[in-house]
């Protein structure tokens, strides 16, 4: 008889998952079959979304919770291995990516304790995954004594499973404070935090003016990229004209956080800016003194966010004063989505006929209700512009007299379906 959980299988449609999966994915696919892999994807999913509502100092970190996810979905894998029956006994729940985590989580600062808590976190979701799944997949007169052994075998894995985070973490954490780096992120941190700090002082440990202007950069790479991100920041720094200082913080896994002192009146027009095929740049706008240093990189940080809710993730440069209305018009993403879909309702579907009345009506509203400059822009007549714009209105139920909700909400649609973004 097969074993239940060759019944696992996901509740969304298929999709790519090669972003989370780790080398026991393919073990998994061939013992369980595909459903199994799908379902522990969406079991890594849900802890990592668990860990970031419990541990909110993760939860704006999304480079963090990305990692977190491949561990999160890692573990559950192993797991999956380890209840099917499909390993040797001696395996192990940790795994190269949690290893890294618990590393990560020594460099960006956090606390021992920390770890645990999200360890403890993760591992609550994961049992009740299991102990879910199987009282689904078997009758009942089989669901006792099978609860009983996955919460036996998940017990006796939990200690190892701990220890060997911990002991990354503390090994991490060792090498990490001996470092300058630890110096400079404990200081930038209170810096961006508001504290009080000695400027005299601050400037001789980072080695920086803070006096500015300033311009400050976010970069981080995907998981399989070899690239050295700091040799992105002088490129692009560029574009705001040859830096006279630059400071430059690995933090965390494949992220950097820049900040350039820029000479004003020397910047260049940034209508395009420099891409990378493996890098994402976010940079903040050009700010003035301890002040400047934070804001700008308070800005580069919610462009970042701006660009996690494309769809894709297609490496790209952006700068805040390309975006800043869309990173207003996004700070809420899920109250953004509701507008938009309540403002344009039909006009928001995702078929080629619908596409071309947005454009077309987003391109009317831009141009100041020009006729003549959109048929010449899309290479139609003045009458079929206005019948698109006629017929975008009624689709979406517009009827009053200012357009500006409109405009707004055409501007998120656009936005979250991965239009094209204004500087890369």
């Amino acid at each position: 008889m097969r074993h239940w959980t060759y019944g696992l299988s996901g509740n969304r449609p298929p999709q790519s998952e090669a972003e989370w999966l780790s080398p026991d994915a393919e073990q998994v696919r061939a013992a369980l079959g595909d459903g199994a892999v799908t379902w522990a994807v969406e079991v890594g999913r849900d802890i990592a979304m668990r860990i970031s509502e419990k541990i909110p100092a993760l939860a704006d970190e999304v480079n963090a919770m990305v990692a977190i996810r491949r561990a999160t979905t890692s573990t559950a894998l192993r797991a999956l291995i380890m209840v099917a029956g499909l390993g040797e006994s001696e395996d192990s729940l940790v795994s190269a990516e949690v290893d890294e985590i618990a590393r990560d989580f020594a460099r960006r600062g956090m606390e021992l304790d920390d770890l645990l808590r999200t360890i403890r976190v993760g591992y609550a979701v994961l049992a009740a995954a299991f102990l879910d799944a199987a009282t689904l997949l078997l009758p009942p007169t089989e669901s006792s004594a099978e609860l009983r052994r996955i919460s036996v075998l998940l017990f006796e894995v939990h200690d190892d499973f701990t220890a060997g985070a911990a002991s990354a973490f503390i090994e991490e954490q060792s090498a990490w404070a001996a470092g300058v780096s630890a110096a400079r992120f404990d200081l930038v941190n209170k810096i961006l935090g508001a504290e009080d700090i000695d400027r005299a002082h601050a400037e001789g440990v980072l080695g920086y003016p803070l006096t500015g202007p300033h311009a400050a950069l976010v970069a981080w790479s995907g998981p399989h990229s070899t690239r050295d991100l700091r040799t992105v920041v002088d490129a692009v720094m560029r574009q705001w004209g040859a830096p006279s200082a630059s400071l430059v913080l690995p933090v965390g896994l494949q992220t950097v956080w820049a900040w350039g002192t820029v000479v004003p009146g020397s910047s260049q027009k940034r209508d395009t800016l420099p891409t990378f095929d493996d890098a994402f740049v976010v940079v903040g706008q050009v700010g003035s003194g301890v002040e400047g240093f934070r804001r700008s990189h308070a800005e580069a940080k919610a462009v970042e966010r701006l660009i996690r809710l494309r769809p894709g993730q297609i490496p790209c440069t952006v700068a805040h004063e390309h975006v800043a209305l869309e990173v207003l018009l996004l700070a809420d993403p899920d109250a953004a989505r509701q507008f938009a879909s309540r403002l344009l309702g039909p006009l928001a579907q995702d078929e080629p006929r619908m596409e071309d009345l947005r454009l077309t009506l987003r391109r009317y509203l831009d141009l100041d209700h020009s006729l003549a400059k959109v048929a010449a822009l899309e290479h139609i007549s003045k009458n079929t512009v206005t019948y698109r714009v006629h017929k975008a209105l009624d689709l979406c139920g517009h009827a009053g007299e200012t357009t500006t909700d409109l405009r707004a909400a055409l501007r998120i649609h656009e936005w979250l379906r991965g239009g094209r973004l204004a500087s890369s």
